[in-house]
């Protein structure tokens, strides 16, 4: 079994909104924009010394060590999507502890 920690982290969740109409109406351009989001949430996310957990779906769940580097993460993600008319990105940014394991992160803080 691997070792489980706990610290106190930035957890950040972004989505696309109004993803689940626009899988319903073009698939394939639902896909696409899931793709680019991928495309430049990676540098950014790297840039603030953040994790990616996990993708579900269109959204992903990341760590930051502080709020300042999530909160920094935040604008700079949304400047990138700007040159992308459809893609909107929600994020959602809250401190709280996390239990750690291997990759993964849960709480009920």
């Amino acid at each position: 079994m691997s070792d489980i920690k706990r610290k106190l982290v930035a957890i950040v969740y972004t989505d696309i909104a109004g993803f689940s109409e626009l899988s319903a109406s073009d698939e394939s351009r639902a896909i696409e924009l899931v793709n680019v989001q991928r495309k430049l949430i990676q540098p950014i996310i790297e840039s603030y010394a953040g994790t990616l957990h996990k993708e579900i779906g269109d959204g992903f769940l990341l760590t930051f060590p502080t709020v300042t580097a999530a909160v920094e993460f935040g604008i700079d993600f949304h400047r990138a999507v700007k040159q992308y008319g459809e893609l909107k990105i929600r994020i959602g940014i809250h401190e709280g502890e996390g239990t750690f394991q291997e990759n993964d992160i849960f709480g009920d803080d």
